[in-house]
């Protein structure tokens, strides 16, 4: 394998992954992880679950939509885990969905979220060094007017200065980063309408950006599911 990033590097250092466990996730500065790896640094670590929270299922459709929770000692974190035939070709997507809860809360639990993704967060995920990946073989089409602009979602902005991709990379990974830390629809829209935002965007090639417009859809429902729970807590 090529020179890998310090942080991931040291990632499998400190937790005993081997080389052959990590592969670099197409389209970002990110890496993917086997899952055993996970189940495995997660008993070493004594995580521990509550019992998932069930957001949507529609068993006609296949789809899944869970909420988990995991502890690290007096850490706390939370996440949302999706299977569909959109986006999972497993046949047992409630499994699917949980195992991706997991996997996603205890790296954001060792706070290597981002920097490292699980191998069943995408299908692309599970080829090792693939070539050509293109956005929709990882994210749904992203919702477009009859002017062909995105709706609810980034504006489309012409790509600006040609930059190399190892110039990209840390770029997209910044962008990547800083939308998912949103943690409120009206926060998600503000961040993606940013000056901040939009210059640094508009330096990613066109299919780089396309990425983070699914990234942006995801992490949209995400927090609209968040809200939809916490509307009916209160009402409850």
């Amino acid at each position: 394998m090529a020179s890998l990033p310090k942080e991931i590097s040291d990632f499998m250092a400190k937790y005993g992954v081997r080389s052959d466990e990590v592969w670099p996730v197409p389209g970002g500065k990110a890496y993917a992880v086997k899952h055993k790896a996970i189940e495995r640094i997660a008993t070493e670590k004594g995580i521990t679950f509550d019992r998932p929270a069930v957001i949507g299922c529609d068993l006609s459709e296949k789809s899944m939509v869970v909420c988990v929770f995991g502890t690290m000692g007096e850490k706390t974190e939370w996440t949302f885990g999706e299977a569909s035939p959109a986006n999972s070709k497993n046949a047992y997507f409630a499994a699917m969905a949980e195992k991706r809860a997991k996997d996603r809360c205890v790296l954001k639990l060792l706070a290597a979220h981002g920097d490292l993704y699980s191998e069943d967060e995408a299908e692309d995920f599970k080829r090792p060094n693939p070539h050509v990946t293109r956005p929709e073989d990882i994210f749904a089409p992203v919702e477009r007017d009859q002017h062909g602009q995105p709706v609810d979602n980034i504006q489309q902005v012409e790509p600006g200065k040609r930059l190399t991709v190892a110039e990209q990379r840390p770029i997209f990974a910044a962008l990547q980063k800083e939308l998912q830390a949103t943690d409120s629809l009206k926060g998600l829209r503000a961040y993606g309408e940013s000056k901040s935002f939009l210059d640094r965007f508009s330096l990613l090639k066109a299919d780089w950006q396309e990425f983070l417009r699914g990234v942006y859809d995801e992490h949209k429902q995400a927090l609209r599911q968040l809200e939809v729970g916490d509307d009916m807590r209160m009402a409850g």
